[in-house]
């Protein structure tokens, strides 16, 4: 349902969006001091005060900042906006109000969320002109010729939260999920994963420089008001290739409604894109619980473990709780549980029981959940070691989700779990195809390249990711390795300090805990190195710690005894990375032959 955190925890990146006075926030803004000042009286411009109060000490976030712009587009004396391509002549500017329309009020600064994981970073933005979704409430706008060939790929960009409270965010971000989920089903299009989509959520964006990132013909935009049991939605098609308004709608329906809308539109997009019908899977007609497995699904794709995992654990089990019979929130009960295990914060055998329970529920009641397939999937894989098993429902969940760079990019670790490493390769490559800003493809590409010594070609991965994902942990930790292996301790020694003095809550983590402890005995300081693989022993006293990122620092320090007991945990703990270490520093292994053996019996 998101990205997988295999083979690292959740990576981690830094922000520095705040602007520490007028004269800041004027200049970010493009206008002057005096200007800006009368904004925050006259049209809530999003500032805020030291605690002391006084009036030169101010401050203001740039997503804040960027979000009341986007809002406040098309009123007089606006901010610069980006440019935005022109409409054919048939429809209203893009991004321009009608006339008398007004905004809706000022939106408050979104949730910290979009940079945990997964999955995932987001550092591109959304194009997002809101006031033309009002026009001729309820009227589509007749659409021109679709022009040379059927558009055969379509991104559908976060919905805006339009509501007068502004706190419908997981309702908006999973209305938008749902129209993904159906776009992607149709077999003659190609629909751009959520991972990728949601990296522009925030800011505009030119929707041709969009098309060109993603490679996509099309651009679907909208916005949704929820207020009480009142909902309006709001969307709209432009061609990439031009910025041409294909098509527009508006509905105004009762809340109750809302199944039946996402239908209507998602079929509205297919029939515009010439793409055929819209598969319908079974879903909930109670709305309290597909209310709560959106708010699962908003907790879950945060990517902060343990806690996003678990609240999103019992917002799915409440939903469940409403509707036994909601399939769909099994599956995501199933990687909420699952992902715990994955991001090394419980142990497999305490939560991957559970994962494969909710994954089969989900499949009983919907064979063609291609969400629970890939949750049973990695069960079997990472748990049970069944690579076979793992990649039939893998294969399965592709045939359902053709578009899911995600669920291609597991099919690729069933390939590495068989020794198939080129293979693998090439199914991690065509994965960021499907979702190219998806970032667990990235480093697990970066990461085979290191199993097979290519070690030029991983650092130029994490060069790639440096730019897509500034900041990344597991960039660094990929970088040492390479280095590491390369025998260039002075470089490895260098990304490391920095990432101390950039991230220190980071290498407070086990795996960059034993990656220092690994630099230390490379240099020849061992008795630090000891230290640290004490204090890993230690910390397993009260908490889970993933055997598998100790075995490297056991065989730096040739402790043949420590690198046997933590490898017999990694077996007898059911560690997820189990399956694959006989492409972990093999040759360690090969000093101590009851170690050896058992890493040999993987296959």
């Amino acid at each position: 349902m998101s990205e997988s955190p295999h083979p690292f925890p959740a990576p981690r990146r830094l922000v520095n969006e705040r602007l520490d006075s007028w004269k800041e926030i004027a200049s970010y803004l493009g206008r002057e001091v005096r200007t800006v000042q009368g904004w925050e009286k006259s049209e809530g411009l999003p500032i805020h005060r030291h605690q002391h109060a006084r009036q030169g000490s101010v401050y203001a976030f740039t997503s804040e900042l960027d979000a009341w712009r986007e809002v406040r587009h098309g009123a007089p004396d606006s901010p610069p906006a980006p440019e935005i391509p022109a409409a054919d002549a048939s429809a209203p500017p893009h991004g321009a109000q009608p006339e008398g329309a007004q905004p809706e009020g000022t939106p408050q600064r979104p949730p910290d969320w979009m940079f945990a994981t997964v999955g995932i970073a987001a550092l591109l933005v959304v194009a997002v002109s809101w006031g033309f979704f009002f026009w001729k409430s309820g009227q589509a706008t007749p659409a021109g010729p679709v022009g040379n060939g059927v558009l055969s790929s379509v991104v559908v960009l976060p919905f805006l939260d339009l509501s007068p409270t502004k706190d419908q965010e997981y309702f908006t971000d999973g209305l938008t999920e749902e129209i993904i989920d159906a776009l992607s089903r149709v077999p003659n299009l190609r629909v751009v994963a959520r991972t990728s989509a949601f990296a522009f959520k925030g800011k505009a964006t030119d929707i041709r420089e969009i098309g060109h990132q993603l490679n996509v013909s099309a651009v679907l935009e909208g916005s949704v008001r929820k207020s009480g049991d009142a909902l309006r939605i709001t969307a709209q098609l432009n061609r990439v290739s031009d910025g041409y308004h294909l098509w527009s709608q508006t509905y105004d329906r009762p809340l109750r409604d809302v199944f039946a809308v996402q239908r209507e539109l998602s079929q509205s997009i297919a029939d515009k894109l010439q793409a055929g019908e819209v598969p319908q899977r079974p879903g909930t007609s109670d709305l309290e619980a597909y209310r709560l497995f959106q708010e699962g699904r908003y907790l879950f794709n945060q990517h902060q473990p343990p806690e996003s995992y678990l609240k999103a654990a019992e917002k799915y089990k409440a939903a469940i709780q409403r509707d036994p019979k909601f399939a769909l929130a099994y599956a995501g009960l199933a990687d909420a549980y699952a992902y715990l295990a994955e991001q090394f914060v419980a142990a497999p055998k305490d939560v991957m029981p559970k994962a494969k329970e909710a994954a089969e529920k989900a499949l009983a009641l919907d064979d063609d959940s291609a969400e629970a397939h890939t949750s049973l999937g990695i069960v079997k894989l990472d748990y049970e070691r069944d690579r076979e098993g793992a990649q039939r429902e893998f294969r399965r969940a592709m045939e359902l989700n053709p578009s899911s760079g995600y669920m291609r990019h597991w099919f690729a670790h069933s390939l590495e779990a068989q020794g198939r490493i080129e293979d693998a390769m090439r199914e991690m490559r065509a994965s960021l195809v499907l979702d190219p800003l998806l970032l667990p493809p990235r480093w697990d590409l970066a990461n085979e390249l290191l199993w097979v010594k290519r070690y030029d070609e991983a650092l130029e991965q994490t060069k790639r990711m440096d730019e897509l994902f500034p900041n990344m942990s597991v960039a660094a930790y990929l970088k040492v390795e390479a280095y590491n292996q390369q025998g260039d301790l002075k470089a490895a020694r260098g990304i490391l300090e920095s990432l101390k003095s950039s991230q220190p809550e980071a290498v407070k983590e086990t795996p960059y805990l034993a990656l220092f402890g690994v630099a230390a005995a490379r240099e020849g300081r061992r008795a630090e190195a000891v230290q640290i693989l004490d204090e890993l022993e230690q910390m397993r006293r009260t908490q889970y710690v993933e055997p598998a990122l100790v075995l490297e620092l056991c065989s730096v320090l040739h402790d043949h005894k420590a690198l046997l007991r933590w490898l017999k945990r990694a077996d007898e703990e059911r560690s997820t990375q189990f399956i694959y270490l006989p492409f972990h520093n093999r040759e360690a292994y090969a000093e101590v032959p009851e170690a050896e053996a058992l890493v040999a019996r993987i296959h």
